[in-house]
């Protein structure tokens, strides 16, 4: 025999009616000795947008052989306020967001109400919805295997949403102590309110023991702080206000509506908030959308991850707002709740992908700074210092008090360096500077400081160092410019040879003293043949 097949919780839904009572005043007794109010569905599922209207159902439930399989009716909508179950011979049963939770026989996010085993297929059944939310009511009959597999699906999928937002929170949060961006803190109050948004309309929050005008007030100021906090994020992130002051008007006034929004909902109605709520979240995105897509587009390709999670976050919104329009098998919280984890992921991303580009551009201005600072303190032809940053470190270190007590100067002179420029030219001269300066650095401390002082004169300050060292220092620069030789353009080896006056700074000695003692004992050397050291 072929198995037979178990029908879905929509099949077991049968003889399905609807009445709405415009007045909201329509009793139990009322509809049921009246069954003409009722229009006939031939689906268990009922949508009807935004209404202050009660909506009446009747219906029956299919013949079944196992009377476990439709144990329990089940409401797929967590935000219905008000619901009433009428079971033939029983006493009316509760459920919605302003009931108690306690009084609730199954305790999740959706309505799970237990169906008593006198009721048969015979029987009608009338279930009464009010609510501010969306007239949404789908209607299944599920067995507890059924309904113990859809709670645990759903805390599974909402269990991992959570997670990523929280881990993004975190990261933000963390990052945000860090660097001291204001957009870190922008978007980790975003999700922080987004959190508690989604633990509010998802149900999660109701599981938690308080009175339902808190829960209303949680709602709306979760959702306020969404929107304000991601409009803040929107213009510091995109520089609205130097970039496009007219959009980052209208998001001021859009910020207006949200607070208006949230004191509306809190204190006044829930329902115009609820419409106010559903223009802005469809509006608010799209603007931000197409500014950025505008700063793309005028070469800020920063905003590249920024573009795209605003694509995912649209999806999501345009979806969530037009809920109480148009009627979905999926109920429009899932595609907010998936846009939302995609976008967090993304918006995170963006940010990043922006600090990262502000650190390159500081990195090329300092990159450039230390180039034309070195460029202000440096020889470009020797790559050595130059005779002003020379004079600037030792007022410096004079005026601070800082002059090492023991120190030695090198002064370098080439020999016949004119005689060299005229006779091959100043390429070649040019060369022979080049080579000397590489020399100098050659044997030279990473504390000492040699520049290029004139045309072919160089000082090499040896702080530290006395007389011995200094003399040593100097004369394996010699040795090695003595050893190297320059062609000149037609070819002729070209060498130099270098008079070096040496001189060790005494007791009470200004750099001035010890300037003039190396000099001295470098005319000394020239006066001896040149191609020497002299130490004075």
């Amino acid at each position: 025999m072929p198995r037979k097949t178990i029908p879905d919780g929509e099949k077991r839904i049968q003889n399905f009616a609807v009445y709405r009572d415009t007045s909201s005043r329509a009793s139990f007794f009322d509809v049921a000795e009246n069954p003409d109010l009722f229009t006939e569905h031939d689906r268990s599922t009922f949508f009807t947008g935004r209404t202050k209207d009660a909506v009446w159902l009747r219906f029956s439930l299919a013949p079944a052989d196992d009377p476990e399989e439709c144990r329990y009716l089940w409401i797929r909508n967590a935000s219905l306020e008000n619901i009433t179950v009428f079971y033939p011979g029983a006493e009316p049963v509760l459920a919605g967001k302003k009931q108690p939770v306690s009084s609730l026989k199954v305790q999740a996010r959706d309505w799970y109400i237990p169906v008593p085993d006198s009721v048969t297929a015979s029987d009608s059944i009338y279930l009464r919805v009010e609510t501010a939310t969306i007239m949404w009511i789908p209607l299944q009959a599920v067995s507890s295997s059924k309904m113990i597999k859809q709670i645990v699906n759903e805390y599974l999928f909402f269990g991992v949403f959570f997670g990523i937002i929280l881990a993004i929170l975190c990261v933000n949060a963390f990052s945000f102590l860090v660097v001291k961006n204001f957009n870190f803190l922008c978007y980790a109050t975003y999700l922080s309110s987004l959190l508690l948004y989604q633990l509010r309309v998802h149900g999660f929050l109701y599981l938690i023991p308080m009175p339902f005008a808190v829960l209303e007030a949680i709602l709306w100021i979760s959702l306020g702080c969404l929107g304000i906090f991601l409009m803040l994020f929107a213009k510091s992130f995109l520089s609205l206000a130097k970039r496009m002051p007219i959009t980052n008007t209208i998001l001021n006034t859009c910020i207006a509506l949200f607070i208006a929004q949230t004191v509306i909902g809190i204190f006044f109605s829930s329902y115009w908030a609820n419409q106010i709520a559903y223009i802005t979240g469809f509006i608010v995105p799209l603007i931000i959308l197409i500014a950025a897509i505008k700063i793309y587009f005028s070469g800020h390709y920063e905003v590249r991850f920024y573009l795209v999670a605003w694509a995912a976050m649209i999806s999501g919104t345009t979806i969530w707002s037009t809920a109480a329009y148009i009627e979905s098998r999926i109920p429009a919280n899932y595609f907010f709740t998936v846009g939302t984890a995609i976008n967090s992921l993304l918006f995170t991303l963006a940010i990043f992908d922006m600090i990262k580009m502000e650190l390159n551009e500081k990195e090329l201005v300092v990159e450039r700074e230390n180039y034309y600072r070195n460029l202000s303190r440096s020889d470009p032809l020797t790559g050595l210092y130059n005779r002003r940053y020379l004079s600037e470190l030792i007022n410096r270190l004079e005026s601070d008090g800082e002059m090492p007590t023991g120190s030695a100067l090198i002064m370098i002179d080439l020999d016949n360096f004119k005689m060299v420029n005229d006779t091959h030219g100043h390429l070649a001269g040019d060369m022979i500077l080049t080579k000397t300066g590489t020399h100098i650095k050659k044997h030279i401390r990473k504390t000492d400081i040699a520049c290029r002082y004139g045309g072919d004169e160089f000082l090499v300050f040896l702080p530290g160092a006395n007389e011995t060292a200094a003399r040593s220092i100097a004369e394996s620069m010699r040795n090695d410019i003595l050893a190297d030789f320059t062609y000149s353009e037609t070819g002729e080896e070209i060498k130099i040879t270098v008079s070096i006056g040496v001189s060790e700074n005494r007791l009470d000695d200004s750099f001035d003293g010890l300037f003039l003692r190396a000099d001295a004992a470098l005319y000394q050397a020239k006066k001896l043949g040149r191609n020497r050291i002299s130490v004075l």
